[in-house]
C-alpha cells in the first residue's frame, strides 16, 4: 500500500474530492498548521457528516490531507481516486477529481 493510498484511507476518497479546496487552503495557510487551526474545519466536517462521531477522527483526517498537499501528492490522491472501483466512489466523485486534477 502507498503512503498515497493510506492517507486517502485515513480521510476518505469522497472526502478528499468533497473538502478538496478545505484541506488545501488549510495546508497553505501556514508553515506549521496547530490543532487550533485545525478546529473551524473540523467542526464543519463532523457536522456535514452524519457518519462521524468524534471531532478526534475529523482531526486525524485533516492532518492526512495537510499531509498530502505538503508533499504535493495531491494529484497522485485524486488519480487514486479516479481510479477507485469502491462503489462509494460515484461517477460524479469521479469527473469532480478529474476536474481537480485539471485546476491543478
Amino acid at each position: 500500500m502507498s503512503t498515497v493510498d493510506r492517507a486517502l484511507r485515513s480521510i476518505g476518497k469522497a472526502n478528499f474530492v468533497e473538502y478538496f479546496e478545505d484541506y488545501k487552503e488549510l495546508a497553505f495557510s501556514k508553515d506549521k498548521v496547530s490543532g487550533k487551526d485545525k478546529m473551524p474545519l473540523a467542526k464543519k466536517l463532523l457536522e456535514n457528516n452524519p457518519n462521524a462521531s468524534k471531532l478526534s477522527g475529523q482531526l486525524i483526517r485533516i492532518s492526512s490531507a495537510i499531509n498530502i498537499f505538503k508533499k504535493g501528492w495531491e494529484v497522485e490522491a485524486l488519480r487514486e481516486v479516479i481510479g477507485s472501483k469502491h462503489p462509494s466512489i460515484t461517477k460524479e466523485i469521479k469527473v469532480r477529481a478529474a476536474a481537480l486534477i485539471g485546476n491543478n
